[in-house]
């Protein structure tokens, strides 16, 4: 694979890192420390472990090598409020302005305090969307948390080159997940859902107690009181369907939101997995309409054209048509009037995400720094292609030809 070209002079980089999971340092951040200075000065500041963030023995003891790494550990009594909003925001401030980094690389859902520290600021954010679904360490660079479905400032000439790029693997995935005639009708009747109403989907966000992100959410009750107030409001009009966040399924007791499905006569609670396919993506297909909060499942709606509805306190990409509010979300549904989101724009998102967007912190040739100093790098898509043509071989075989 080729490389892109990395950023050559020596810069003093922050790992700002609050809300960092051991999962995260071991798979996404300690590659990108380890590559980052390799050039650079590298710096990192984490709290202590809470809540099953923040840096300890074992994290730390994967890095004794890295000597030149310097390393502070807030521990005092205030380090949990690193998470959302630090008590002494002011000092922590002033300290990372004595660092004077020229890149502060944050895992932090405190996105308003770290405005204020020097040099480009950047958020680590998850790059991994279905349905491409790369590996789960893809990540991407961000400035707020969750402004989804946002598209650079290209001219066409490019837009037109980044949509041919992707346009074979869209095709194919558009072609393999296209529903089997019946489909609808079979998965409907194996799981009770009427057939003469249409289907709402709303994916559970996660609810576990790493995930400081849900500070930001502008529904902040449990997933239970959620599904229980939309079943209300919608009435024998619609069903929802809802599909529970892998993480949940995987960590969070799971009785008070089955508790509440069973009450509701017009919600359905999916399985983790239809088939071969995780349920969100299995049951999108179908949907009449999808609620996706502050979700990345918004990227399902994107691919197969899903009316959308989305409450949040971030920005949405226009082409995504999303509705603000519910009711007329609800009424252009039943009138069949609803918005969709436009199929060429989210075939150019997607090839924006996967070609300039996505960082993968195990290619050595994916500099982290290039993709801070330059959000839009068409220098780099012939490279991320090759790794993509790699990650997902089966999107891009040729097709086989006839024999004789």
């Amino acid at each position: 694979m080729s490389s892109v070209p990395h950023v050559e002079q020596r810069q003093r980089v922050l790992f700002y890192l609050p809300m960092i999971t051991n999962w995260w340092f071991v798979h996404i951040v300690e590659p990108l420390i380890r590559r980052t200075a390799e050039r650079h000065e590298v710096h990192v500041l984490a709290p202590a472990p809470w809540r099953g963030t923040g840096l300890g023995p074992e994290e730390l003891g994967r890095c004794t090598d890295l000597s030149e790494v310097h390393w502070y550990i807030m521990d005092g009594a205030d380090h949990p409020s690193t998470r959302t909003a630090p008590e002494d925001a002011e000092g922590l401030i002033d300290f990372v302005r004595s660092l004077a980094p020229d890149l502060v690389l944050c895992r932090t859902a405190d996105h308003e305090t770290v405005r204020h520290f020097p040099g480009t600021v950047r958020l680590l954010m998850e790059g991994r969307y279905e349905p491409f679904a790369p590996p789960p360490r893809w990540l991407q660079l961000a400035e707020r948390p969750h402004d989804h479905g946002l598209l650079a400032s290209i001219d066409a000439k490019h837009a037109a080159r980044l949509r041919a790029m992707i346009t074979p693997a869209w095709d194919r995935l558009q072609k393999s997940l296209a529903p089997a005639p019946g489909e609808r009708e079979a998965l409907f009747a194996r799981f009770g859902i009427p057939a003469d109403r249409p289907v709402l989907l709303l994916p559970l966000e996660c609810e576990t107690d790493d995930n400081f992100f849900a500070m930001h959410r502008l529904v902040t009750r449990p997933n239970s009181s959620l599904v229980r107030e939309l079943s209300a409001r919608i009435g024998d009009r619609f069903t929802l369907v809802a599909s529970n966040h892998p993480l949940n399924d995987a960590h969070v007791d799971a009785a008070s939101l089955i508790e509440t499905v069973n009450a509701c006569d017009n919600v359905v609670l999916l399985p983790p997995r239809i088939g071969m396919l995780p349920a969100t993506l299995a049951m999108a297909r179908h949907a009449d309409g999808m609620m996706v909060g502050d979700s990345k499942t918004f990227a399902l709606a994107a691919f197969f054209g899903v009316p959308m509805q989305r409450e949040t306190r971030f920005a949405t990409g226009a082409w995504l048509a999303p509705y603000p509010a519910m009711a007329p979300f609800l009424a252009d549904i039943a009138a069949g009037t609803v918005r969709r989101p436009d199929p060429e724009q989210a075939r150019l998102w997607f090839a924006q995400y996967l070609l300039n967007d996505a960082i993968d912190p195990l290619d050595a040739g994916d500099d982290v720094l290039a993709h801070a100093a330059r959000p839009v790098d068409p220098d780099r898509w012939e490279a991320a292609l090759a790794r993509l043509e790699q990650t997902l071989p089966e999107l891009f075989a040729a097709e086989a030809q006839p024999s004789g």
